[in-house]
């Protein structure tokens, strides 16, 4: 079993649909009882109901039909909505589901003994596959692999994540079909409809993605799948031809390198890994590229991965400020504090500034006054000016007095 959880593709929106869309199909599930579900199911072999083909796509038949789905929502939802924005995602997401339940019950033959019920957001989660596969097919996402019970986490390029899946959905559905068929009187195209749905939305995806990026509707930094097939991922787009619907999402961006993969890994093309000191140089130049584009989240995102990834990897100094300052300006208060923490770990004679900065987020933002007394314990004396030595007595006060009126608070780390 392969689940994915998260990606390194860079976002530019945060994900307000996707959010509300895995709380309404979870909602749906816990307060609709399931026998009312018999007049939204997408029905085949029944005639037409319009009504069916939107509803049927936020109803599921068990917990665990739900969860797979949510999971597979919440990694390429990300990808999608992080490059459009929540309402043209929610649109995208809408249109996956009513034009491919409107074609399955409007081309599928049946008749009163041969009706088929079918529910469900996997054709449409699949769709969002088939679309990331176009946009960012060499963005990774994180995935949990189970072997012998045991759960190792590993990076898969979006485009063999998706080939894999895809290709898996076809060699199950062909084996259910031919059960199907031996089994059952169903109409041949009944059957087929039902064994290759989750493959139809894949198509489906591929094709709404390949036509938003012919009108231009989405900006994908010629990194989609055309631009690498063609070999100029990454190049700058020729200049007068940008339209306005293109600077949604960083059209100013220039050249970037190629992701490259982790330390003995291969690339998803099967070639050698790049050096470990390449990947730094380009993960710091994409933090300074988000940064200088305004786009905290995404810097946040890059700043996580080299962290992670590169074994000693960290920003130069400034930019280091730099991503504090936009986070903060974000009101990301506990990453903030993560990335505050980092820098007085690894820069020497770390400012004091950044050391007050984090006690005051600390006590004021996140409520942990006996963490901001011990960071407020760690500016050497006199190290700051006049103004700021009286903030950190006022902050160092205001702390001890919350520290003893509030509950118990467990220290951490913040050395």
């Amino acid at each position: 079993m392969i689940i994915p959880w998260g990606t390194d593709a860079p976002l530019y929106h945060r994900p307000f649909a996707t959010i509300a869309l895995i709380a309404i199909n979870t909602l749906l599930l816990v307060l609709v009882p399931r026998d009312a579900y018999a007049d939204y199911v997408l029905k085949l072999g029944d005639g037409i109901d319009p009504l069916q083909w939107l509803t049927n796509n936020f109803l599921h038949s068990g917990v665990l039909p739900l969860v797979g789905n949510m999971i597979f929502l919440w990694t390429f939802g990300l990808v999608v909505e992080g490059k459009i924005g929540w309402w043209r995602f929610a649109i995208v997401y809408l249109v996956l589901g009513v034009v491919d339940s409107a074609l399955m019950q409007s081309l599928v033959p049946g008749g009163p003994s041969q009706q088929v019920s079918m529910l469900g957001s996997s054709t449409i989660v699949f769709g969002l596959m088939g679309m990331c596969l176009v946009w960012a097919p060499r963005n990774e996402v994180t995935c949990m692999i189970w072997l012998r019970f045991t759960p190792i986490e590993v990076d898969l390029s979006i485009l063999w994540f998706a080939a894999l899946y895809i290709g898996l959905d076809v060699l199950t559905g062909g084996m259910s079909g031919v059960v199907r068929a031996s089994l059952t009187n169903l109409p041949p195209a009944m059957i087929v409809a039902l064994a290759l749905d989750h493959t139809f939305g894949a198509i489906l995806g591929i094709v709404v993605a390949a036509l938003m990026l012919k009108l231009r509707l989405v900006d994908c930094e010629n990194w989609d799948i055309f631009a690498v097939f063609e070999r100029r991922a990454g190049k700058p787009r020729e200049r007068g031809k940008t339209r306005k619907a293109d600077r949604l999402v960083s059209s100013e961006y220039r050249e970037r390198e190629p992701k490259q993969r982790r330390r003995g890994r291969k690339s998803s093309s099967g070639g050698p890994s790049e050096p470990e000191e390449d990947r730094g140089v380009v993960l710091s130049r994409r933090l300074r590229q988000h940064l200088d584009h305004r786009e905290p989240e995404a810097a946040l995102a890059v700043y996580h991965k080299g962290r992670r990834s590169v074994d000693g990897w960290q920003p130069g100094e400034p930019d280091w400020r730099d991503l504090v300052e936009a986070i903060l300006a974000a009101q990301f208060w506990e990453a903030a504090v993560v990335v505050m923490r980092d820098y007085v770990r690894g820069i020497p004679n770390p400012s004091p500034r950044m050391r007050l900065k984090l006690a005051q987020v600390l006590m004021q933002n996140l409520g942990k006054p006996a963490q901001a007394i011990k960071v407020l314990g760690q500016i050497p004396e006199g190290s700051l000016p006049d103004k700021l030595e009286t903030i950190r007595r006022q902050l160092q006060r205001k702390a001890e007095a919350l520290r003893e009126e509030g509950p118990f608070e467990i220290d951490e780390d913040v050395d």
